[in-house]
């Protein structure tokens, strides 16, 4: 008789244990995926609400999204308040996209304002030459189409450039400045190679006419502008290229 209750007390443990196991599962919250997490249009947010997100995700995942964020800091429509609302997945398809198309800049960066020594070397790393062109010294007024040189001596083709050329003469109390719009080269200028930008300009300072005739002396300088590069790399020439 005791062996039989024995039995029964054991077959009723086992039973009451299977029950709970299968309640504690019932009831416990099913596992989310976190590339389904949206990401805070906040930035501030990210730390705060991503932080225990981002630690279940691969670490590859991690990686990608990491830059994820930093090219959208970085981007305009962080700095205009429009930053997208997307999940994780969403951001990670997007970033892996992003990379295939752009390797070499991964977050967009861009290079940051030359200036100082910084400038002189970005100076010389893309020189500026005027070309001879034939004037009349008696013309008061010129429409005078200037060409300029433009020289790469960096290590990536140079796709376009929009900024202000400084003209600097001995004979010239203060430089004259000439005004490029955007120009867009093709093909675009190879490392060692150069580039002609071409501009039309009006030029009523006869000593500016006797300079242009003989470059011998002179210096062009990019005194502010955008060149940006085939990577999509900008470099910003700021006033203090100037002399």
């Amino acid at each position: 008789m005791k062996g039989l209750q024995r039995r029964f007390h054991k077959a009723l443990y086992l039973t009451m244990t299977v029950t709970v196991l299968a309640l504690a599962s019932g009831c416990s919250s099913p596992q989310t995926d976190p590339s389904q997490k949206t990401i805070p249009t906040d930035s501030d947010q990210w730390q705060d609400e991503l932080g225990q997100t981002f630690e279940q995700l691969p670490a590859a995942d991690q990686q990608v999204l990491s830059r994820y964020m930093l090219r959208m800091k970085l981007s305009d429509a962080y700095e205009s308040g429009a930053m997208p609302r997307t999940t994780i997945k969403q951001a990670l398809i997007q970033q892996r996209e992003y990379e295939r198309l752009h390797p070499n800049n991964p977050t967009g960066k861009k290079s940051p304002i030359v200036t100082g020594e910084t400038a002189n070397a970005t100076a010389q790393k893309y020189p500026v030459a005027l070309l001879p062109i034939k004037t009349s010294d008696s013309d008061s007024l010129n429409q005078v189409k200037m060409q300029f040189m433009l020289s790469n001596h960096g290590t990536v083709p140079i796709e376009s450039f929009k900024g202000t050329l400084t003209m600097q003469d001995d004979n010239l109390e203060q430089g004259k400045n000439f005004n490029v719009p955007l120009i867009t080269f093709d093909p675009a200028i190879e490392p060692e190679q150069s580039g002609k930008i071409v501009i039309d300009s009006s030029i009523e300072d006869i000593n500016v006419m006797r300079a242009i005739k003989n470059t011998t002396g002179m210096t062009i300088e990019i005194k502010e502008g955008t060149l940006v590069l085939v990577d999509d790399q900008t470099i910003e020439f700021g006033n203090s290229l100037a002399k």
